[in-house]
């Protein structure tokens, strides 16, 4: 890269760190709990060592809802922390109870496949064993 050249993904950390901010994730923990990420990693892509992967930046896109357009005019420009609407609290209030809900729902599932499996065995070992021919 020469001189003049301005590296494309300069600013990525900041990017990053405003559109988590901007989904309503004051923290990189809270983030990377709810997510799935790591709270480190989180931490190093924002303060850019080291950047993340392509495939890391795939998933950021998407855990946090956005376009790959969304996050380039972000790298075009110097992004600044907008004041939150109240649209925008209520929208992150609201993707926070369907995060709890998917959490509740998928522990139940969990439970009840666990009951089936236990259930199945417990029959499967009552089964009246096959006549010695």
């Amino acid at each position: 890269m020469g001189m003049a050249e301005r590296d494309p993904f300069e600013g990525l950390g900041k990017a990053l760190a405003y559109l988590r901010e901007w989904r309503g994730f004051a923290t990189q923990t809270e983030a990377a709990e709810r997510l799935g990420f790591d709270q480190g990693q989180l931490s190093r892509w924002e303060s850019e060592n080291p950047r993340p992967t392509l495939e890391n930046l795939g998933r950021l896109i998407v855990a946090y809802r956005v376009e790959l357009s969304d996050l380039v005019a972000l790298l075009e420009k110097d992004p600044r922390p907008r004041q939150k609407t109240p649209e925008d609290v209520a929208t992150a209030a609201k993707m926070a109870r369907l995060d709890e809900l998917i959490r509740e729902v998928t522990a139940r599932h969990d439970a009840l496949e666990s009951r089936l499996k236990a259930i199945e065995a417990g029959k499967s070992e009552s089964a009246p064993s096959p006549p010695a021919g």
